[in-house]
């Protein structure tokens, strides 16, 4: 599954870059030559950079790339390290999993009212399914990270 959802995330990464590199260029072009900008850019290249930032948390935290204020983790007996992991990874997937449980709820909310985007009248939960996933990804991400810091921890005590 770890394999599967790196893919998912890389491909979701290097898209969302994409598109919104280019579609930026082609505004600033069209500006440049017409004097005018499409309207639809900003909207689209909103939306997509929110999926971008969760879905890079995650593969932050598949990497172990996020910052962090060690000094009491690396100082602390080998138990309290253990519940400080445990600690960590439970805060961490509740914040992530209260955004996830919102993000649906936003979505499915937004379904049902049929609400529409002002630039392109692109159904809106389109966009809010991004927000939903790339924090579900941060809280499985999390999930691993965690049970893969304790397990190293049980190693060091063995």
């Amino acid at each position: 599954m770890s394999k599967a959802l790196s893919i998912l995330e890389n491909t979701l990464l290097i898209f969302g870059a994409a598109i919104m590199c280019i579609i930026t260029f082609v505004n600033v072009v069209s500006r440049y030559i017409t004097g005018t900008s499409f309207s639809f850019t900003e909207e689209i290249t909103i939306n997509i950079l929110v999926l971008v930032v969760f879905v890079g948390a995650s593969v932050g935290v598949r990497n172990g790339a996020h910052l962090g204020f060690t000094l009491i983790f690396d100082r602390a007996n080998l138990p309290f390290k253990k519940i400080l992991c445990i600690f960590t990874g439970l805060i961490v997937v509740s914040i992530f999993g209260l955004f996830t449980y919102y993000g649906i709820d936003m979505f499915l909310y937004q379904m049902s009212i049929n609400q529409m985007t002002p630039a392109l009248g692109w159904p809106q939960w389109i966009y809010s399914a991004g927000f939903a996933l790339g924090c579900l990804l941060c809280v499985i991400r999390t999930i691993e990270a965690s049970v893969k810091e304790y397990k190293n921890l049980q190693l060091e005590s063995e």
